[in-house]
């Protein structure tokens, strides 16, 4: 090859080599059906809401399963730039951005059918063990409220071991504990949701902020949220859900 040829192909080659590489949204998030599930069509409902959202502006995010201590570690790593479906307490800890609530989720307890726990008052509750997911952002309030909190690795983890005896609730969102046990036929039956609801919890996605150079997810994903409710569309992954708005 000639000098000259030899040049200006090695030229051509840096500055495609220069060239912004096309960005699409690196995201995590855990399994919490109905929300988000790989057993799921589309992967959930938070799950193909993001993707749709993201869509409606040209975009494809990545959106990797992963337990739910792992999705916080990669957050600060700087490998992902958001997670979902998370709670307000999350967004605090991890210094994210928030995006609006797609659902409003009950939580509170689940007891075995035939030793339910009723109560009033947190304090009422004091020295029982209750079964938790290690690295949730549960509410502080509740917490220290004397409750005693054995920590497990996933949700259907500590209905097991409620249903065993292990221990005397476990503290879990409504929806997904119902979801969990009709999907199972040995814990079907056996535990039930006790009122009342301890809080109302909005599920967000939540966003890292932007590096130099990278576009603003958080932004992106508003534009297209409002797109998806000015299409309808929003309201149609809703309905296919049955989710509680």
């Amino acid at each position: 090859m000639a000098p000259t040829m030899y040049r200006l192909v090695l030229l051509a080659t840096l500055a495609l080599l220069c060239l912004p590489l096309a960005a699409e949204p690196r995201l995590a998030t855990l399994e919490y059906p109905p929300y988000s599930s790989q057993a799921q069509a589309a992967g959930g409902s938070i799950v193909e809401l993001t993707r749709s959202a993201f869509a409606t502006q040209g975009y494809t995010p990545s959106i990797d399963f992963m337990p739910w201590a792992r999705v916080r570690a990669e957050l600060r790593s700087g490998r992902y730039q958001g997670a979902l479906a998370l709670w307000p307490q999350e967004i605090r800890e991890e210094r994210l951005h928030a995006s609006r609530p797609l659902f409003y989720s009950q939580l509170g307890f689940f007891v075995r059918r035939d030793t339910p726990v009723h109560f009033a008052d947190l304090s009422e509750l004091h020295g029982r063990r209750v079964g938790i997911v290690r690295g949730y952002g549960y509410p502080p309030r509740i917490l220290g409220s004397g409750i005693v909190t054995e920590e497990a690795v996933d949700d259907i983890s500590n209905l097991r071991k409620l249903a065993a005896r292990r221990f005397d609730l476990v503290l879990l969102e409504r929806l997904v504990g119902e979801h969990l046990m009709a999907g199972d036929s040995e814990l079907r039956g056996q535990l039930v949701w006790q009122e009342p609801a301890l809080e109302r919890i909005p599920l967000v996605v939540g966003f890292s902020a932007p590096q130099a150079g990278q576009p603003d997810w958080a932004a992106i994903f508003e534009r297209g949220l409002r797109e998806l409710h000015a299409s309808g569309e929003y309201m149609r992954i809703l309905r296919r859900y049955a989710a509680p708005r």
